[in-house]
């Protein structure tokens, strides 16, 4: 990029910045678009293509003719990741009101990649459930998640009044799930993602590939949770 191209980086940085510091806070109005040009001496365009990149980041909301707005920003939740790791605990011991909430359910034929992540051999029919969750009310991951139908028969009968999958595998089928491996990549939500989330498009999220297990070598869920990139930070223990 030519130094031009770089600019309404630069000044989108600063506005961010600002706002990181203290410097603005919530409800905040920021400079006009007049006092940044002069500040930075810059094109009322460029201006404006920073503003609007802050603003698609979900830090200001522009208001026609009243200017742009800081926006209130959610507090990043530490999430622990271990082979134990268990949504609700994490924020239990951290004092954090969280819940959830089963937005699909239904059982189908597995693919050929789900039959061999889930070492499907007998049944190829999995579950798959859909899991929105939030903490103080304000959504911070969607997981899809697939469990074989063979070793959770009936399932849906269990999820009434649902508030935590691993609970209903442990209290009715007697398993004790363990994360063997997890993936992370850094990308942009789909629109359903987006707008289950809350975030607008460009806002990045984490995709986090789950593979967990009953004892040792018994797979039992192939998960792929989407995470609000500016609401978690990632603890991996060792």
């Amino acid at each position: 990029m030519v130094q031009t191209e770089l600019q309404h980086l630069k000044i989108a940085e600063y506005l961010i910045n600002c706002i990181n510091t203290g410097v603005y806070q919530e409800g905040d109005k920021i400079p006009s678009e007049n006092e940044l040009c002069s500040r930075f001496a810059a094109k009322r365009s460029v201006v404006r293509q920073a503003i609007a990149r802050a603003a698609n980041l979900g830090w200001l909301t522009s208001r026609q003719g009243k200017g742009s707005f800081v926006n209130k920003k959610p507090r990043p939740v530490s999430y622990s990741l271990s082979s134990q790791t268990r949504f609700s605990d994490n924020m239990d011991d951290q004092g954090i009101v969280h819940s959830c909430k089963l937005l699909n359910c239904m059982m189908r034929r597995s693919s050929e990649t789900e039959k061999h992540y889930l070492q499907l051999e007998n049944d190829p029919s999995v579950y798959e459930l859909e899991i929105l969750r939030f903490v103080n009310q304000c959504p911070i991951s969607v997981t899809t998640t697939l469990l074989p139908a063979e070793k959770v028969p009936r399932l849906e009968q269990h999820l009434i009044n649902f508030h935590s999958l691993y609970q209903v595998l442990s209290d009715f089928y007697h398993l004790m799930p363990r994360r063997s491996k997890s993936i992370f990549q850094a990308m942009l939500p789909d629109t359903r993602d987006a707008e289950l989330l809350d975030i607008p498009e460009n806002v990045p999220i984490i995709r986090i590939e789950s593979f967990v297990n009953h004892l040792k070598n018994h797979p039992i869920e192939y998960s792929n949770s989407r995470i609000r990139g500016d609401m978690e930070k990632g603890l991996i223990t060792f």
